[in-house]
């Protein structure tokens, strides 16, 4: 597995859609944006990707720290990525690694893909993150909003000490 390698400023950022059913998604982990340094608002929480291929989010804490939690797929039943394209924008942000969104009991199915990519849902106000739910079948293209997994938050910085993790901004959330 390789680390993330984002684009350089100013790069041709990918949207929409980046691979058709017909084409694999890319054998490895990356960051496809560039986000600002900063959030829109305060609302906003940062989205990690980590060379590993897990995707985080801040966690907001009194007094402000670098606490993260992984993101997981929800346990609302998966949509097609056409019907979620019609009620917003959707930006490829990243391509992470499928088993790091189980959780909730849900894993991808059995001959699913290993790599799944990420999405920056972006509607009238809010933005969203959002991962492939790989099936058997590369034309189903299901999609899950991602959730907080339901576990304790740790040190952005603790686990890059303890762990030897990279993460790389792919974007922000609210």
């Amino acid at each position: 597995m390789t680390s993330a390698e984002p684009q350089s400023e100013g790069a041709n950022v990918p949207t929409g859609d980046q691979h058709t059913p017909q084409e694999p998604a890319p054998e490895r982990v990356q960051a496809l944006s560039i986000p600002p340094d900063t959030g829109p608002t305060r609302d906003h929480a940062a989205v990690w990707l980590d060379d590993q291929g897990t995707v985080w989010a801040d966690l907001p804490t009194v007094p402000a720290g670098d606490d993260v939690l992984p993101l997981v797929w929800t346990e609302d039943a998966p949509i097609s990525r056409e019907a979620l394209q019609q009620r917003c924008r959707l930006t490829r942000i990243a391509v992470c690694r499928t088993q790091s969104l189980a959780t909730f009991g849900i894993q991808p199915a059995e001959g699913a893909a290993p790599y799944a990519s990420v999405w920056l849902a972006q509607g009238t106000g809010w933005e969203e993150v959002w991962a492939d739910y790989p099936t058997a079948d590369p034309h189903a293209r299901q999609i899950r909003s991602l959730v907080w997994a339901p576990e304790e938050a740790e040190s952005r910085s603790d686990l890059a000490d303890t762990r030897g993790l990279v993460f790389t901004r792919i974007g922000w959330s609210n």
